[in-house]
C-alpha cells in the first residue's frame, strides 16, 4: 500500500482498533513546529530578532499558520492547538512566567492548603486566560483544514490530567504530603480540577477538536508510587477519559505520563484512553507484549539524546527499531518520548517524519 491509501483519520482509527493501516500513524511536531515556522519560513520571531517565543504562540493567526506549514511539510496525522501548558492553572490563580525562548511555566501556586480548594476559581471558558485564544486556534484549524481542504487530520486539543492540574495549583510538595495527611480533601481538589478540565475539553471539542491530549506528568513514578497512582490518579484519569469518550468518541483521548511507568501499566490499560504514550526510557517491545495487548501505545524516540543532539542517521535507526518493536498488528502510533525539543535540528525532524513513510508501511518488513 502507498501512504495515500487511507486518510489521516482512517489511519489513526485503524491503529487504535488494533488493525494494520496503510502505514504507521504519526503524532505531530507540537511546539517544535512553531520554532520551525520562524526559522525556516519567517513567520515566527527568532531569538536574534528580540521577539519572545511565548509572544508568538499566543497569537492564533501565526500559531495556526505554523501548524498548517508543519502539516504540509511532514504530512503527519495530527495537528496540535496547545497555546500554553497551563491553560487552566493560570485562570485558576497561578501566574505564568514566559521565558524568552521556551514554553511558559507557572511560578506560584493558586492555594497554599488543600482544604482551600473551594476558593479556587472555576474558569469561564469563553473569557478567562488563554482559553479563548486556544479555542480560536481550534476553530481556525477546523475551518482551514476540515472545511476548506476537506482534510480529516486530527486536530488535537489539550488539557492537563486532573491529578497534575491539582498538583500545580497546590504545589508539588504540599500536594504530595496532602495525599498522606488529608486524603479526602485531596480527592476533593482533584475532583474539582477534573470538573474544570472536562468543561474545557467540551469547549475544545465544540470548537472543532477531534482528539484531546492529557499529559499527566505528576503521576510519574518519579513522584508517586504505583499504589498512590491507583488510589488518586487513576480514578481521575478514568473520569476524564470517560467524559471524552462520551462527548466525542472512542478515538479521541491520548493519555501520557512522563518517566518510567512500568509499575503502573495495568492501571494505564484500565483508563479507557484511545491510546497511551510512553516516555523514551520504556522498552516499546516489552510494552507491546504487555500493555500493548490491551490498549494502543505511542512513542517513544529519545527527545534529547537522539532528536536534539543526535544525527539524522541516529534518528533513522531508532525510528526503525521503534517500528520493529511496536508496529506489527497495529495498535501503535509513532511519536517522540514526550515532545520534540524546540531547538531540534530541522534535518533530524525531517528524518523523524520520513521514517514511518519509508519503513512503516504495512505489512512491516524491516
Amino acid at each position: 500500500m502507498s501512504s495515500d491509501d487511507m486518510s489521516h483519520a482512517e489511519r489513526i482509527k485503524a491503529a487504535i482498533d488494533f488493525k494494520e493501516p496503510d502505514r504507521v500513524p504519526m503524532f505531530d511536531s507540537m511546539t517544535w513546529s512553531v520554532n520551525m515556522a520562524g526559522k525556516n519560513l519567517g513567520l515566527i520571531g527568532q531569538k536574534v530578532k528580540n521577539v519572545s517565543f511565548p509572544k508568538w504562540i499566543h497569537n492564533p493567526d501565526i500559531f495556526v499558520e505554523s501548524q498548517i506549514k508543519a502539516l504540509d511539510r511532514f504530512d503527519h496525522d495530527f495537528v496540535h492547538s496547545r497555546m500554553s501548558s497551563h491553560i487552566l492553572a493560570e485562570p485558576m490563580g497561578c501566574r505564568e512566567e514566559e521565558p524568552y525562548w521556551d514554553v511558559p511555566a507557572t511560578i506560584n501556586t493558586a492555594i497554599n492548603r488543600v482544604e482551600d480548594w473551594k476558593t479556587l476559581k472555576f474558569p469561564n471558558m469563553d473569557k478567562d486566560g488563554k482559553i479563548p485564544t486556544q479555542l480560536t486556534a481550534i476553530r481556525m484549524l477546523d475551518k482551514e483544514l476540515h472545511e476548506k481542504r476537506g482534510d480529516d487530520v486530527f486536530i488535537t486539543g489539550f488539557v492537563r490530567g486532573a491529578f497534575t492540574l491539582a498538583e500545580i495549583v497546590l504545589g508539588v510538595e504540599r500536594f504530595m504530603f496532602s495525599m498522606i495527611d488529608k486524603p479526602d480533601e485531596t480527592r476533593e481538589l482533584i475532583d474539582f480540577c477534573n470538573d474544570v478540565s472536562i468543561e474545557c475539553i467540551k469547549a475544545q471539542i465544540d470548537a472543532g477538536a477531534d482528539h484531546i491530549y492529557t499529559p499527566d506528568p505528576s503521576a510519574s513514578a518519579a513522584l508517586i508510587s504505583a499504589k498512590f497512582y491507583h488510589d488518586f490518579a487513576l480514578p481521575a484519569a478514568q473520569k476524564q477519559s470517560a467524559a471524552i469518550r462520551k462527548y466525542k468518541d472512542k478515538y479521541a483521548h491520548h493519555y501520557h505520563i512522563c518517566g518510567n511507568t512500568r509499575d503502573r501499566w495495568d492501571d494505564l490499560a484500565e483508563i479507557g484512553a484511545s491510546y497511551v504514550s510512553l516516555d523514551y526510557m520504556i522498552s516499546l517491545k516489552e510494552a507491546k507484549e504487555t500493555i500493548g495487548k490491551k490498549v494502543a501505545i505511542a512513542g517513544n524516540m529519545t527527545p534529547a539524546g537522539t532528536l536534539l543532539l543526535g544525527t539524522p542517521e541516529m534518528v533513522e535507526e531508532e525510528g526503525k527499531q521503534m517500528i520493529r518493536d511496536a508496529a506489527v498488528g497495529g495498535g501503535y502510533i509513532y511519536w517522540a518520548g514526550c515532545d520534540l525539543p524546540i531547538d531540534c535540528p530541522t534535518e533530524n525532524v525531517d528524518k523523524f517524519f520520513e521514517v514511518p513513510k519509508v519503513y512503516g508501511k504495512y505489512p512491516i518488513e524491516i
